[in-house]
This record gives structure tokens, C-alpha cells and sequence, in this order.
């Protein structure tokens, strides 16, 4: 992807290199590649009727669940994977926020179903202080706590404000279940980039601004500590909701940080996971 002077596009460039943590953690550029994107706005706002059946589609598909709220739940879980662990990975990685509204995504179709999740525009917020602040795609930010705020107006008031009831009116998706989904996929990033970006004192400071936000919707969903056991130190989340996966068909126990589960069982599994057992 290149900018308007023709060389690499600074957002592109940090979405490339967080991608070595993961592929959740990069955001294609819509259009980039090939044909076969449409506007995400189109998708919730555009046919209820039809996202009512794509969610109950995908439901079955990848839960085996006909139930709405199931079905409703998995399909946010997927659209969250796509969009918060990249947003997440700038923030801390790079210091940046990349607009992630709902007017600037786009889906890669791939026949019925959706392959992937872009960025119409490379725009992006960015500290003061990092050399890209003034490019003409960046929103300049004056310090962390103004990042914050930034990336959260993107992802919350121009994104998840609207799509939340969207799936609520076409799919019959809870709302109580879909803000615990989504500080679920936040603190699911943060616990992959405490493991692999060797940066756990960054991590711990962005989980706090991001779930000690008394202003946001998803203060209060979730706590996170860090966990030792067997000589290693991981970063984990215990919910006060539930994504409704225990209902699925394909399931055969509980996600290690449910809260069905008592602690000193959520203990044992984090403790199992540090170990490699898990």
C-alpha cells in the first residue's frame, strides 16, 4: 500500500510488521487486491432481512447453532476478531489507531460468505511525537490519553454503537451478551501481545485505560491479572458475561475464563495453559 508520495503508507507499514504476532492483528486495504468488496454499512444497515439470515448462516456453520442469540454471538465474536485486534495492536505497538468506523470498512466477499475485513481509507491517528503524525492521512494526538479517546470515538460511537442494535433488530442478538463479546476480543488482543511483543509493562497500561474507563461501554465487563504459574507469566481475563459458546453443539466444556466456571477452576486452566497443556 503506498501513500500519496508514492512510497510505503505508514499505517500499512505498522499493520505489516504487527502481523508477525498474528493475522488478526494486520487490515487489508479494501480494494488493494482485487474486486468483491462492499461497504459494511451496506451489510448491517442496508437489508435486514438479509443480515438476519447471514448471521443465522454463519451460526450454523461455524457453531452449529440455530439459536439466535448463538448464532448472533458468533457472528459478532468473527466481526470483532477483524476489526479490535488490529486497532488494539496499533495502540500499543505502534502508538497509532486506525479509523475502524463503520463508514470507512469494508467485506471482501467470497461468493455467499465473507473472507475479510478492510480499510476503505488509511486513516489513522498517532501520537504527536511519531514522525507520521503529520502525514495527510493522520489525525495528530497530543498524548495517550487523547489516542484513547480517538480510537475509542472510531470504534465505539462510529462503529459498534450502531451495529450492536443492528444485530439486535435483524438477528436477535443481546445486547448484554455483545458488550461482553466485545471487552472479550480486547482482552483476548492484549493477551496474545503480552505473550508475544515482549512489551507486558505496555499491555498492562492499555488494559487499564481501555477496562478502567468508567465512560465506556464496556467498563465493568471484565477484569484482567497477571497470572504465574510453572515459571511463566501470562495475561488473562475473567469475564463477567458469557458468549453463549457452552450452547453450541460443537462444544465439550466451558471457555477457560467463563463465568460459570469458579475461579479455582479458572485458575487451574490459566495454569495449564502457561505449561503448555492446554
Amino acid at each position: 500500500m503506498a501513500d500519496r508520495s508514492g512510497g510505503a503508507h505508514p499505517l500499512s507499514e505498522s499493520l505489516a510488521k504487527a502481523e508477525s504476532l498474528g493475522g488478526f492483528f494486520a487490515m487489508p486495504q479494501a480494494g488493494r487486491v482485487d474486486g468483491g468488496w462492499a461497504s459494511a454499512r451496506d451489510l448491517f444497515q442496508g437489508d435486514d432481512r438479509r443480515l438476519g439470515e447471514m448471521v443465522a448462516a454463519y451460526g450454523q456453520r461455524a457453531w452449529e447453532s440455530s439459536n439466535r442469540h448463538v448464532a448472533a454471538s458468533a457472528f459478532l465474536v468473527a466481526y470483532l476478531s477483524r476489526v479490535v485486534f488490529p486497532l488494539v495492536g496499533q495502540y500499543v505497538l505502534a502508538g497509532r489507531a486506525p479509523d475502524v468506523s463503520l463508514d470507512n470498512l469494508a467485506f471482501h466477499w467470497n461468493g455467499p460468505a465473507i473472507d475479510a475485513t478492510g480499510l476503505k481509507q488509511l486513516r489513522f491517528a498517532a501520537l504527536a511525537n511519531d514522525p507520521a503524525a503529520d502525514h495527510p492521512d493522520a489525525v495528530s494526538s497530543a498524548d495517550r490519553s487523547d489516542l484513547y479517546k480517538q480510537m475509542k470515538d472510531w470504534l465505539f460511537r462510529g462503529n459498534l454503537e450502531q451495529v450492536i442494535p443492528d444485530l439486535q433488530r435483524a438477528a436477535g442478538a443481546s445486547e448484554r451478551v455483545s458488550w461482553n463479546a466485545v471487552a472479550a476480543a480486547f482482552s483476548q488482543a492484549l493477551n496474545r501481545l503480552y505473550a508475544a511483543a515482549g512489551r507486558p509493562a505496555e499491555v498492562v497500561a492499555a488494559a487499564d485505560a481501555i477496562f478502567l474507563d468508567r465512560e465506556s461501554p464496556i467498563c465493568g465487563e471484565l477484569t484482567m491479572e497477571e497470572f504465574e504459574s510453572h515459571g511463566n507469566t501470562g495475561f488473562f481475563s475473567r469475564r463477567r458475561g458469557c458468549c453463549l459458546w457452552w450452547r453450541s453443539p460443537r462444544a465439550s466444556d466451558y471457555c477457560s475464563n467463563c463465568i460459570l466456571l469458579p475461579r479455582q477452576e479458572q485458575d487451574r486452566r490459566f495454569g495449564e495453559m502457561l505449561a503448555g497443556i492446554r
